[in-house]
């Protein structure tokens, strides 16, 4: 749920940002693509991240259209509040933060080039190689690349990046959180195809200086992260019940809607390719969750289940 939560609110701030003008609620629930189909759900999530981004101290403005409906209402942060300004710092200035980034903590797990490029002071060569000094220098490191890939998404700026010892210049539209893993999808230019990357195994990643250098496209898929979607089986839609307890676990794991039931409990489909590997993510819920269709996942299911059994009894 977490992570389903950061996505979402990480793309609602960059429609914020890179809106050319104040957008409603319902323009920004079209170009996010996360909130849920039910009107009253979705303006009270809607309602929680913007109250979860102002506390952040992201400088949402709210302009009315005419009347109290908040259907009315249009939203928007304005660049300059939220990005630093330029400093006009000296080259001697710079020279000094590269020197003092580079020999203490940084806190909340931000690179020494990242506060450096928020203040506008990064500069490649100009570290603290430019200060003669014994001192041993203890740094951060710099593979955590996601303030880099973060600020491409919202200045629209390409970036360049070796993955599979291949040089890649990426063009990025949608970035994902699943299973402990970050996933940049996006428009790679030598290609001109929309292709996914895992974040972590992207190196020398480096973002251009220009802003608005392409368009993201309104429908954009990101990257397939469901195992289950991928084999050799028979392609069957899976209908699973779901405890309401466990909705939330569900929607984030597994990729999914879910639809709530009058008694609480939630209805998933899921296009199976791999039986084995969906009968594994569905025993994860215990018996919090049922196969309810088709008829060769359940038969799947209560075959795994007398296995375990039996497994079980013999080591008794």
């Amino acid at each position: 749920m977490a992570s389903t939560k950061l996505e979402r609110q990480l793309k609602l701030l960059a429609e914020l940002l890179n809106a050319e003008s104040p957008r409603t609620a319902q323009e920004l629930r079209k170009k996010v693509g996360m909130y849920p189909d039910d009107l009253v759900a979705f303006r009270r999530r809607f309602s929680e991240d913007k109250k979860e981004l102002k506390n952040m101290g992201v400088p949402i403005t709210v302009l009315s259209v005419g009347d109290s409906n908040k259907d009315t209402e249009s939203y928007y942060v304005e660049n300059a509040d939220y990005y630093l300004p330029d400093l006009d710092l000296t080259e001697q200035e710079l020279a000094a933060l590269n020197y003092a980034a580079n020999s203490v903590h940084l806190l909340n797990d931000m690179t020494d080039e990242e506060a450096l490029r928020k203040l506008g002071g990064y500069q490649q060569g100009l570290g603290v190689e430019t200060l003669p000094s014994e001192t041993s220098h203890l740094r951060i490191s710099s593979d955590d690349i996601l303030p880099t890939l973060f600020e491409a998404l919202t200045k629209k700026s390409r970036i360049e990046f070796m993955y599979s010892d291949h040089p890649r210049t990426l063009e990025p539209y949608l970035l994902q959180f699943a299973g402990e893993k970050w996933y940049l999808t996006g428009n790679v230019v030598e290609d001109n195809a929309t292709k996914s990357f895992r974040a972590d195994r992207m190196t020398d990643v480096k973002i251009s200086s220009n802003f608005q250098e392409f368009s993201i496209p309104d429908e954009v898929k990101g990257a397939n992260l469901l195992s289950f979607t991928y084999g050799d089986d028979t392609p069957v839609t899976a209908l699973l019940r779901i405890d309401s307890s466990y909705i939330p676990w569900v929607e984030q794991n597994l990729d999914v809607d879910v639809d709530v039931e009058p008694d609480g409990s939630g209805l998933a489909k899921f296009s199976v390719l791999n039986y084995d590997i969906f009968i594994d993510r569905v025993l994860l819920l215990l018996d919090h969750a049922e196969i309810l269709e088709p008829p060769i996942l359940r038969q799947q299911l209560i075959k795994r289940l007398q296995t375990i059994q039996d497994t079980w009894g013999t080591h008794k």
